[in-house]
């Protein structure tokens, strides 16, 4: 699954200039379903989603009730968590009667399963569902009559089935009528979208949701056969996993059943269906034994061009890393109107995608768009490998999935895209990531799931981006071709069943002829990043070495404990003459020495992670960082020089460097002629992350950096991109207007901004489609009332979400304090769906001068906002608190969410991660504010 993403910084990026906030704070910098966004300097967030972070999965409060004619229990010995071990299917059999413009569905379901013992209640996981019929028939060699069942409420995700006398032990059928919900509001179970003035169902059933839609075994372990059959309106069109195997006219008039083919043994998290009025366009195949086709909101196919294009040579290279056919018959692509949790989903055969990932007009077919839809397209057909051909046994191995999927993304890019920098993406993702890692809040990688609140926390991103990280470190450790064979052997292995992370790390063991999982364990099943420190000794008569000693990182303020031990896979690299050497060692202890056994005399510099690819961060002593970091580190190569500069800002978050010392770089950086958007992004994000640092009788000193800093490159730049412009100056040029137009108040690029905004509102295509979220942003930014209702009028208007959504993420950058409340009020309206209108609060919270009014509005709306918006946005509410940076608000915030976050599920964590960033916050402000203060008073 991809975590729900909001546009790209580059594409639309509303709230302003780049903002890598210190990384403590980058925590609550989140997506939430796209209300608010991260914005790096690089295309694609620094895998938060939310920073690109955790995709907040909130269980819903459900109930599972007996119909008509069944009596109930009281539930007493319900399970907590996980089922009990009585049974297991072997084959579900599942009829549902969809119409998308209703709010519930019909459905009836037969489970083949095995009693292991005599059985006098079975539980079954169920949530929201109404059971109105349940019989069990005893089948094979013990074939009899079928008799009732006595349905027993489970509380909110289970219900059981009890027989007088005992069932079993031996094979059985039950056979369940029921039926549930189809959500407006969630993006969960069964649910519905209107696109014009059409109705779509759709589903998405991780992690927990299945059982929202079936009574079922709903946990990865249960892998079984599905067969499904769908009733629906005759003129609708029903997508499933499998082929369609008959369509057949109902009995009642106007009415069709549709029946797809049996599926492979599937989990009931990766079964899914889609009915409504869709387009379906077929795509070339990526061989003559895989059907693909893209399926669309009615009228939308033209829109699906680019990944029509672009899908099939994606599933034909992932193929050739694997060694292994494509696994299933078919692979439907569905675009889903509106998403919350998640950004697109891996169902094998129906790969289900927030609309905006896949579909574009030829308007909105930007670079950034490209780039995303490939990524997103990559990521989930890797998982018709690793996750669905071979599925975790339970929640705490889906890093292994979601990790490895970002994991291959990359690589794969890579190697299709070599032009795209994905090798400098990784790194400045793992920079990202190691930042949420140094929070004492952070999760393990494997963490052990004990609750719901553990599954719903578990898509993180810890789990997305650390996990891709460690697995970089140990491909390069062990290397790329022995890391491939053990990933093929896994997969051969464990083909159509289940496995472990245990598994995984035999088979490369395996392949590798190494044991790696001590060392890879110790970054599984602890949280925190080491942080090495590395010193050179020379000595006459004796090779250079490098004196090494590992702790945790830890920013400025943590509680946490230093005192931690990891088995770290660690290379260096050196000058040797005209040419350069590595050195290579596994530091498993405290302490360590490296020679550097190809070094004739001390060698004039040592980068202490060769390539970037280690998981660490590097305290270099004495004057080895100054060295590396002579004329901007130039002698590196990129993936190392952005690795570097990642570096150098967390050693300002936990004071091991002045922030003085990291702004001086800034000027140096930027006297190259084309330092590149991944440096100039670096010197973007270190001039935008002090802003707050700055007090007011500075203000005009900042200003003046900027400008002075940027101004010329931006007003170079302009609003308009050139013909033949490379990829790299149409992806930098956002971060860098924003920047200039905001931080450095720039008369002219604010006065061209407000002109193309009034531009845009009478056509939409006056501004690049790259640039429209900064024009609007900025122009809102310094507007008054009459563009605030222009822009309110456009986005109630406007049909198309995208062009919506911008609106509505302008809005939220007005600073007039009347015009921040009537956008606020619109989240409590109908005016706009719920889920769109949020943006403008969470919007409001990147303004010092707005982000008050925020918080205040939701602690004051607090009930009413928790009843309209998704269960997986209310668990992230806490995060209109997280730009604060005094502990009044962190005790204020602590009171008013402590409660609450207890009843949604991943909440208690989401506000421990908000607490805890404004403590480190606060701690860094008191540290580094003064360095700051002094570097601008001497401009």
């Amino acid at each position: 699954m991809r975590r729900a993403q909001g546009p790209h910084a580059n594409e639309d990026p509303g709230p302003g200039p780049a903002q890598a906030e210190r990384g403590a704070r980058r925590v609550w910098n989140r997506d939430l379903g796209g209300a608010a966004r991260a914005e790096p300097h690089g295309w694609r967030l620094t895998k938060r989603a939310i920073l690109g972070f955790a995709c907040l999965i909130a269980c819903s409060s459900t109930r599972t009730s007996a119909g008509a004619g069944t009596s109930t229990g009281s539930g007493t010995g319900a399970p907590r968590l996980r089922l009990p071990d009585q049974a297991r299917p072997t084959r579900y059999a599942a009829e549902l009667t969809v119409l998308p413009d209703q709010t519930s569905f019909r459905g009836q379901i037969d489970i083949d399963l095995t009693l292991r013992a005599a059985t006098p209640l079975l539980w079954l996981n169920a949530s929201q569902l109404q059971v109105s019929e349940a019989r069990l028939e005893p089948t094979g060699d013990a074939a009899g009559p079928a008799r009732a069942a006595r349905v027993v409420p489970g509380g909110e995700d289970f219900v059981g089935f009890a027989f007088d006398p005992p069932a079993g032990p031996g094979p059985a059928r039950l056979h369940v009528v029921y039926s549930g919900r189809i959500s407006r509001q969630e993006s969960r179970g069964v649910f519905a979208e209107k696109a014009g003035d059409d109705w779509y169902a759709f589903t998405q059933f991780e992690a927990t949701d299945a059982r929202r839609a079936f009574p079922c075994f709903d946990e990865p372990s249960y892998k079984a056969p599905w067969q499904l059959s769908l009733r629906v309106r005759e003129q609708m069109v029903a997508v499933a996993n499998t082929p369609q195997a008959g369509e057949s006219p109902d009995p009642e008039p106007g009415w069709k059943r549709v029946r797809f083919a049996e599926t492979k043994p599937l989990p009931s998290y990766l079964v899914a269906f889609a009915v409504g009025p869709f387009d379906v366009v077929p795509a070339p195949a990526s061989s003559k034994r895989v059907p693909m086709r893209v399926v669309t909101p009615r009228g939308r196919g033209a829109e699906a061009r680019y990944i029509l294009k672009t899908a099939p040579v994606a599933l034909s290279l992932l193929e050739d890393y694997f060694g292994i056919p494509y696994p299933f018959e078919k692979l439907d692509l569905v675009a889903v109107p509106l998403t919350v949790q998640f950004g697109a989903m891996e169902n094998p055969g129906l790969v289900t995608y927030a609309e905006s990932a896949i579909l574009a007009r030829p308007l909105d077919e930007t670079l950034v768009f490209q780039r995303r839809a490939t990524e997103y397209t990559i990521h989930e057909f890797a998982h018709q490998w690793f996750g669905d051909l071979v599925t975790t046994a339970w929640w705490d191995d889906i890093w292994l999935n979601e990790s490895f999927a970002d994991w291959i993304t990359s690589k794969i890019v890579e190697r299709w895209q070599p032009e795209w920098d994905s090798e400098v993406e990784r790194v400045e993702s793992r920079s990202g990531v190691m930042a949420e890692d140094g929070l004492v809040s952070a999760r393990k990688i494997r963490q052990p799931i004990l609750s719901n609140d553990d599954i719903a926390n578990a898509f993180d991103n810890i789990t997305y981006a650390k996990g891709e990280a460690v697995l970089e470190m140990f491909e390069s450790w062990i290397g790329e071709t022995r890391f491939r064979d053990g990933v093929r052997r896994y997969l051969r292995k464990h083909a159509f069943a289940n496995a472990t992370a245990t598994d995984f790390l035999a088979a490369l063991a395996a392949a590798g002829g190494a044991n790696v999982a001590p060392a890879f364990s110790s970054f599984l099943d602890q949280s925190g990043a080491p942080l090495l420190t590395v010193e050179l000794r020379c000595q006459a008569g004796r090779p250079p070495s490098l004196l090494l000693q590992q702790e945790r990182y830890l920013p400025l303020g943590s509680q946490g404990q230093a005192a931690q031990l990891w088995q770290i896979p660690i290379c260096v690299r050196y000058p040797v003459g005209k040419t350069f050497a590595r050195a290579c060692t596994l530091l498993g202890q405290p302490k360590g020495e490296l020679v550097l056994a190809d070094a004739h005399a001390c060698p004039d510099w040592i980068l202490a992670n060769a390539g970037e690819v280690g998981y660490y961060r590097a305290l270099y002593k004495g004057d080895l960082l100054a060295r590396l970091l002579r004329d901007g580190g130039k002698m590196l190569a990129l993936p190392e020089r952005v690795g570097l500069l990642g570096d150098v800002s967390a050693l300002t978050e936990n004071g091991r460097l002045s922030a003085s010392e990291a702004l001086a770089l800034v000027p140096t950086l930027l006297k190259e002629p084309n330092p590149g958007r991944h440096i100039l992004g670096f010197a973007v994000d270190q001039t935008a992350s002090i802003r707050e640092l700055v007090p007011a009788e500075l203000r005009p000193h900042y200003e003046r950096f900027v400008r002075s800093q940027f101004g010329e490159r931006a007003h170079a730049l302009g609003w308009r991109p050139r013909p033949g412009e490379d990829a790299g100056t149409r992806l930098a040029r956002p971060g860098l207007l924003a920047l200039v137009a905001d931080e450095g108040q720039d008369p002219e690029l604010i006065g061209q901004a407000q002109k193309l905004a009034q531009r845009w509102l009478d056509d939409r295509t006056a501004i690049d489609a790259d640039l429209v979220g900064v024009a609007l942003a900025v122009a809102a930014r310094h507007g008054d009332r009459a563009l605030w209702e222009r822009m309110h009028t456009e986005a109630r208007k406007a049909t198309d979400r995208k062009q919506r959504d911008r609106l509505l993420s302008a809005l939220a950058r007005f600073l007039d304090g009347a015009l921040v409340k009537k956008s606020f009020a619109l989240a409590l309206t109908d005016e706009f769906d719920p889920r769109e209108a949020i943006r403008v609060v969470f919007g409001a919270t990147r303004e010092p001068t707005t982000r008050g009014l925020a918080y205040e509005f939701v602690k004051q709306n607090y009930d009413q906002l928790a009843r309209r918006l998704p269960r997986d946005t209310v668990a992230a509410l806490p995060a209109v608190a997280g730009g604060f940076c005094d502990q009044e608000h962190r005790r204020d915030a602590a009171t008013f969410f402590q409660d609450r976050m207890t009843r949604v599920s991943g909440g208690p964590r989401e506000l421990a991660q908000v607490l805890e960033a404004i403590s480190l916050c606060a701690a860094f402000r008191k540290t580094q504010q003064p360095a700051v203060v002094a570097f601008l008073k001497q401009l």
